[in-house]
């Protein structure tokens, strides 16, 4: 447990600045995170237009429901374009659309981090910000003919793979044979989702899993907030014999709950991942870890775009504390940048939901991770055949979109 020792170590370490790191928040100082978000883009880029495009995929999901996807695209005065493609929940309503569009106009992209924090402050919602600023991250990278990656300072030009099974794959047979055969083609590890909230059933799928792959595999539970402490304790000692990376999300994350997830973060030896669905930016997400109510704080796109990404990581990094980027599916060209800038310390694996993309038959997940989806130019991520994921070296996300279709399908 040398390696988990370790990261209680550098959580003892942040909880040391977290005066300080509050502080710097409630003043709105940046001075401690600004290392990995300053960009010299070399000339004027007032924005001169900023358009919103919700167009229909032609997918359905689980419960056969069109799947609709929110593209965002910013066009700059000298006519460079930057943008992303998000889930359509994501789209604002037309007092927020205009909001953001008064913002923006005539803004240069050396203000990206104030306009950041202006729109947070007026109470854009986090996924729509997270939109604008992976589109604004994008537009960065396009006028300076580098990848985000080479912007933030890049270290790796690959990430391992770790596969997610997805929730309620089924029993312990299900998941078991699910690992074995992530393991099999060269994955890195597997990320275990079951039903959720049946502590002995899920205990028998955690063994089970374990078992088949052995103890040379990294296994993460991942949990769906729905255990009591009493239950997520029990769980939790279970998974400290069975030797898993981490225990994500066992129990509901708010502020009510946040007193039990310290007492549980203090008695298990697995690492304790969270909060996944706190509804606050990175913010919340620094107050957890000052409060040790987690080991490992996670977070996506959805809650502030890449820009609170990198300051979660820029904080993790600079205290010795590991960071989990949640699996967002479709949406996680940002991701691969930023773990392009950073290593393995700070986060190891790039999550996916896709087994195809390794030849193994679809499980449970929503689209072959190989595939093009509708509405864009550029192929989903896969895992190569040592198990890694490239990171992509194209100008901004790396994320070519098909206009053509976005507005011949388009729905608002």
């Amino acid at each position: 447990m040398s390696q988990h020792l370790h990261h209680r170590t550098g959580r003892r370490a942040f909880l040391k600045a977290a005066g300080g790191i509050a502080g710097a928040l409630a003043l709105g100082s940046r001075t401690w995170a600004t290392r990995l978000i300053l960009v010299a883009t070399g000339q004027t880029n007032p924005i001169s237009q900023v358009e919103w495009i919700v167009y229909d995929t032609g997918l359905q999901d689980a419960a056969g429901d069109p799947v609709h996807r929110c593209a965002i695209r910013i066009t700059t005065t000298a006519g460079a374009q930057g943008w992303a493609d998000f889930d359509g929940w994501t789209a604002p309503d037309g007092p927020t659309a205009r909001l953001i569009k008064d913002m923006l106009l005539g803004r240069e992209l050396t203000e990206h981090e104030s306009l950041w924090h202006q729109l947070y402050q007026q109470g854009i919602p986090l996924g729509t910000l997270g939109a604008v600023d992976v589109a604004l991250w994008d537009l960065k990278g396009r006028i300076e003919g580098q990848p985000i990656c080479a912007l933030l300072g890049a270290k790796r030009q690959q990430v391992a793979g770790c596969v997610s099974t997805g929730f309620n794959l089924g029993g312990p047979l299900e998941y078991a044979n699910f690992a074995s055969a992530c393991k099999e083609q060269s994955a890195h590890g597997v990320k275990i989702q079951t039903a959720a909230g049946k502590p002995e059933q899920d205990i028998a799928v955690y063994g089970a899993v374990r078992e088949a792959v052995g103890s040379d595999f990294a296994c993460i539970a991942g949990g769906a907030a729905a255990y009591t402490y009493e239950q997520a304790l029990q769980v939790g000692q279970e998974l400290d014999e069975l030797d898993y990376a981490w225990f994500q999300s066992p129990m509901p994350e708010n502020d009510e709950w946040v007193a039990r997830y310290v007492a549980l973060t203090g008695a298990l030896e697995t690492p304790v991942c969270a909060p996944e669905t706190e509804r606050g930016s990175y913010q919340s997400r620094v107050t957890w870890v000052e409060r040790a109510a987690c080991d490992i704080p996670c977070i996506d796109v959805h809650y502030g775009g890449l820009t609170a990404c990198v300051e979660l990581a820029q904080a993790c990094e600079s205290k010795g504390i590991r960071l989990e980027l949640n699996n967002v599916g479709p949406d996680a060209y940002a991701h691969l940048q930023l773990l392009g800038a950073t290593d393995e310390t700070l986060i190891e694996h790039v999550e996916m939901l896709s087994l195809s993309s390794m030849g193994v038959p679809p499980m449970n997940h929503g689209h072959d991770a190989r595939a093009t989806l509708p509405g864009r130019v550029s192929a989903e991520p896969a895992l190569n055949e040592q198990g890694y994921i490239a990171i992509g070296q194209a100008p901004g996300m790396g994320l070519e979109l098909d206009w053509k279709y976005i507005f011949t399908h388009r729905v608002s």
